[in-house]
């Protein structure tokens, strides 16, 4: 894969890497794209990819215990995703669909591993970029925990069900 101004630096993920680790673990990568709405991955499916959106959007999301779309990130040129799955080995944690067409860079765990070997500053580049999407987690956690349910449910009752609610 040709080096783009995209990929070496991923949202922070490889900008402690030399431009001759960039360029080896651009060659090292592949390159996977997809049409709009296409599926990537399902959260609980097996991971082992981190993957750089080049170009278009990819859609990061869970579904809440009432199956609502709960959207963490849209990932947009020179984010990643897909990271969690490569530390731990266990399924994927959300599911992941273009928003629109998109090209996306490809990582395996054992070509990571690999550049986390030759440059270990390059773990630590990851780590600081996944604590600011635990940040942002958090806050989308804190905004919806803080709503009142009361009010949720008054703008989503109809004046039938709020003249019963007020009898009842």
């Amino acid at each position: 894969m040709p080096i783009n101004d995209q990929m070496p630096n991923a949202a922070g993920l490889f900008e402690l890497l030399d431009e001759d680790e960039r360029r080896t673990l651009a060659e090292t990568g592949g390159t996977v794209r997809l049409s709009a709405n296409e599926c990537l991955f399902q959260i609980g499916e097996p991971g082992g990819t981190l993957y750089v959106v080049n170009s278009g959007a990819v859609e990061i999301y869970i579904k809440d215990t009432a199956g609502q779309k709960i959207l963490l990130k849209t990932a947009e040129s020179g984010d990643f995703f897909g990271e969690v799955s490569l530390f731990d080995a266990r399924g994927r944690t959300a599911t992941a669909v273009a928003a629109t067409e998109c090209e996306l860079f490809a990582l395996s765990r054992a070509d990571l591993i690999a550049a986390f070997r030759r440059n270990p500053e390059t773990a630590l580049g990851m780590l600081a970029a996944m604590g600011g999407m635990l940040r942002e987690a958090d806050k989308l956690l804190q905004t919806n925990v803080a709503r009142n349910v009361n009010e949720m449910m008054e703008k989503t009752m109809s004046p039938l069900e709020r003249v019963t609610d007020w009898i009842a």
